[in-house]
């Protein structure tokens, strides 16, 4: 019987990078996503209050704070979330590319999709005023696309190798996000729930750390 091969370091290591990234792009997005719920309580509050002391007569002190608490929580959500995909989620997906070569084709459509896709963004934005910026946003859209089908070339790599179908129904919710965007939330958690299952298989087959023996203490001859 052929022993299963004992996993390398950098495989865990770069299964729990995702699964941290995921974790915080999760978290993010929630705060994100409960900052608008804040921002329209807020002036929802405020439009109640105007109208039962009269046109003009109203409050807008919990408009001003809803908004300001709302955009608050976005920013810290955003940061968040940039953090988790792009300082953990990524480099994770790299170093299980170094690990696994199979994983070479979404890797590269992640990395360059992503990372590109948002720097010409961000520049187009910024050039804008001239037709350059417009274009360049374009261009940074069409690569982010190519990395949104990289996560899901992940997913169905994962699956094939894995054999959870978590990966590969995350992988049918991606698809079907491009219509329905709230699905796309549920596939990173499923995403992450499979992680948490694929780390804990490898690291269960990690050897044991090797144990020091403390050399016995001389003692005197007999007498």
């Amino acid at each position: 019987m052929i022993a299963a091969p004992i996993p390398s370091t950098d495989l865990v290591d770069s299964f729990r990078k995702m699964r941290e990234g995921l974790l915080y792009g999760i978290i993010g997005s929630i705060m994100v996503g409960a900052s608008v719920f804040i921002i329209i309580f807020g002036f929802l509050a405020a439009a109640f209050s105007s109208i039962s002391h009269g046109m003009g007569g109203g409050d807008a002190g919990p408009a001003i704070a809803g908004f300001a608490i709302g955009v608050i929580a976005a920013v810290i959500g955003a940061l968040l979330w940039l953090y988790g995909f792009y300082g953990k989620f990524i480099p994770g997906v790299e170093q299980l590319r170094k690990a696994r070569p199979e994983y070479s084709t979404a890797t590269s459509l992640i990395r360059i999709g992503y990372i590109w896709g948002l720097i010409l963004i961000i520049v187009g934005v910024i050039l804008t005023i001239i037709l350059i910026g417009i274009f360049l946003v374009v261009i940074g859209y069409i690569l982010l696309i190519l990395g949104y089908i990289g996560m899901i070339i992940l997913c169905f790599n994962l699956n094939s190798n894995e054999g959870n179908s978590l990966y590969l129904v995350a992988g049918i919710l991606f698809i079907i996000g491009i219509i329905i965007p709230l699905l796309q939330f549920i596939a990173y958690i499923l995403l992450y729930v499979a992680l948490g299952d694929t780390l804990r298989k490898y690291s269960s087959m990690q050897p044991a750390p090797p144990v020091s023996l403390q050399p016995s203490p001389n003692l005197p001859p007999p007498i």
